[in-house]
């Protein structure tokens, strides 16, 4: 199966070669690769194009465009540019500061022919200190054998709500494109703007057909934990939080598995603020400011799964 990886590029000078090195050494190419720079201000858009010319031979017949933005407008905006440009029967989203295992496209490939899939997750490996997620002994009653490390997902729209599972991190989903066609990620969301996205994707291919899901372990994505990156950021004041999409759009659905999402997705981004704001005052500003979501996501967190 033919398949398009789309980088979106911002200031990962020290990381991109690792990244565009893990694709040359697919044991199954890329068909397709965008790299969409979103007006980087550091040397990383030279360190791409050097890295292109002097290897361009490695990626064999792949397609490679190169978008170079005028407007910084976000990781998001990026990936909704780079998709608009491919023509594969895969797409997946890849990190500028992550890399993939060498089987990766060749495991994926094969995996969506054989057993007829519609979207895949991937488990990750936490770089530098080789942290593996998620935890499968949790979700054991959500998942049923495929093949070598690989699991049909049952129940897939109460499992990705787990707090002890992990989609849309580290971009590690790969799917059929003509799942993402009526789906764009909120361009100006830079906090779990990934899951966001890929749960509304899910949730497009389960309205549609019963739609196969996966999560394929094995550790094929390695993910590194990058100092100052958006869930790692300090911050000064609690309005420099942001408030994650994912709690806007389900705050008040009907629904019980956006329910379930809204809930896990506000604990985490609670505790994400609380740990990272400097002082108690800012802490209780924070909780006083956002006080009318708390009933919810506590009481969607009490939702029986």
């Amino acid at each position: 199966m033919t398949h398009a990886i789309i980088i979106p590029l911002f200031n990962k000078a020290a990381y991109v070669s690792q990244t565009l090195n893990s694709l040359i050494r697919q044991s199954k190419l890329p068909d397709e690769l965008i790299i969409v720079d979103d007006l980087s201000t550091d040397n990383s858009l030279s360190i791409v194009h050097d890295f292109l010319r002097n290897n361009i031979s490695a990626f064999g017949n792949c397609r490679i465009q190169v978008i170079e933005l005028t407007e910084n407008k976000g990781p998001g905006n990026a990936r909704n540019i780079g998709f608009a440009a491919t023509n594969c029967e895969l797409v997946s989203f890849l990190d500028a500061d992550d890399e993939y295992h060498p089987k990766l496209l060749q495991i994926a490939s094969s995996a969506f022919r054989v057993h007829q899939l519609d979207f895949m997750v991937l488990n990750i490996i936490f770089m530098p200190g080789n942290e593996i997620y998620p935890d499968l002994e949790p979700l054991k009653k959500y998942l049923e054998p495929l093949d070598a490390d690989l699991y049909l997902i049952k129940d897939p729209l109460t499992a990705v709500s787990s707090p002890h599972f992990i989609m849309g991190v580290g971009s590690n989903v790969i799917t059929r494109s003509k799942w993402i066609a009526s789906n764009r990620y909120q361009a100006e969301a830079q906090l779990n703007e990934g899951i966001d996205f890929w749960y509304r994707v899910l949730k497009g291919i389960l309205n549609s057909v019963p739609g196969k899901i996966a999560l394929q372990t094995g550790g094929y994505l390695y993910v590194n934990e990058v100092h100052g990156s958006l869930s790692r950021k300090k911050y000064d004041h609690f309005k420099q939080i942001e408030l994650p999409p994912v709690i806007l759009r389900y705050v008040n659905s009907k629904d019980r598995h956006d329910r379930l999402l809204m809930g896990m997705i506000g604990e985490r981004w609670y505790k994400h603020a609380l740990q990272n704001l400097p002082s108690n005052i800012q802490k209780v500003r924070f909780l006083w400011h956002y006080r009318s979501f708390l009933p919810k996501y506590v009481g969607y967190l009490l939702i029986k799964r």
